[in-house]
């Protein structure tokens, strides 16, 4: 881990004893000679790239790209990594509204791939990679996500935010932004998951069904309240979210943003990342609720363990049996 950096997402590689496929599944090659399991980690802070690269479990160093900058191939704002293998790591640019293709070999990363976003969509925070192209959330407030093909244009919008409140049309764009979500697609059983930052909102699309759902938890829906003369988010809410094949997966917070500004009023520091995992099935019944062991950004589903990433302890990376 770098000093002063936070880690924010990890994603599992692949090419190694872990494969994950942009086909949904995920895959134990461990067994497989010559092969070794790597780990992508996203550094919110860099001082010089976005990804870095290491071995897993021995955490050793293997590469850095992504650097940061305003130059032709610089990154300005790493949003999301996806992984699809060891030559399809698929990052998102959203200052450049830009989604960049990445290979990783023989201990280099090098960029083989960008793709501009489509002019109508405003500032994307996450995406899906599918094989016919990309699932990307939306913030004009018109709808929930929309579907692109491989060149980065819109082919089809769907949904719409999903407030039980009535808003005006000029007030779409700021609502959108209070439902800022996390997604996550699994083509194998057609299930995008889509959680909200803030408040508790679970929302699922069976892209196979057509079916949609919406739960709404003690949280409730992304709402603003005054608090010292202040408009601020009620609840803090997820920070990400796997669909595996048979499960849903999401770290939640739920700690309620006036008690963060009295802790740091009082000279407390509140952890910045979620301690439960919810379990949802596919039709989004809640499972269980699992405490994490530390401070978590970032969940990851492979061969049976969940994996979620720790930024307030050494230990960066932890594991459970999924239930």
């Amino acid at each position: 881990m770098m000093e002063g950096s936070i880690i924010f997402l990890m994603e599992l590689l692949l090419a190694a004893g872990m494969l994950g496929s942009c086909s949904g599944e995920k895959n134990d090659a461990s067994g497989k000679e010559g092969v070794e399991p790597l780990a992508v980690i996203l550094d919110l802070h860099p001082d010089s790239c976005f990804f870095h690269v290491f071995t897993y479990p021995e955490w050793r160093y293997v590469a850095s790209f992504g650097k940061r900058g305003e130059g032709p191939e610089d990154i300005l704002s790493a949003e999301r990594v996806r992984i699809c293998s060891p030559d399809s790591v698929w990052v998102l640019d959203s200052n450049r509204r830009q989604i960049t293709r990445w290979r990783i070999s023989n201990g280099n990363a090098e960029r083989v791939e960008e793709i501009s976003l489509d002019d109508r969509l405003i500032r994307i925070l996450d995406f899906c990679k599918t094989v016919e192209g990309f699932l990307v959330t939306d913030y004009t407030g018109n709808y929930r996500y929309h579907v692109l093909d491989q060149r980065g244009k819109i082919i089809q919008s769907v949904g719409h935010v999903p407030s039980e409140k009535d808003v005006d049309d000029s007030d779409k764009p700021a609502l959108s932004q209070a439902w800022r979500s996390f997604m996550d697609y699994n083509p194998k059983n057609g299930v995008l998951a889509m959680v909200t930052q803030l408040g508790e909102v679970v929302e699922l699309f069976n892209l196979k069904t057509g079916e949609h759902k919406v739960y709404y938890g003690p949280g409730g829906e992304p709402v603003f309240s005054v608090f010292a003369s202040e408009a601020m988010p009620k609840v803090k809410g997820f920070n990400d979210v796997v669909v595996s094949d048979s499960c849903i997966y999401a770290i939640f917070d739920g700690t309620p943003f006036k008690d963060r500004i009295n802790s740091l009023r009082s000279g407390r520091k509140l952890p910045a990342g979620g301690n439960n995992i919810y379990v949802f099935s596919l039709d989004g019944c809640p499972l269980k609720k699992m405490s994490t062991e530390c401070s978590a950004f970032g969940i990851e589903f492979i061969s049976g363990n969940i994996y979620t990433v720790g930024n307030d302890k050494d230990i960066p990376l932890y594991s459970y049996k999924c239930p």
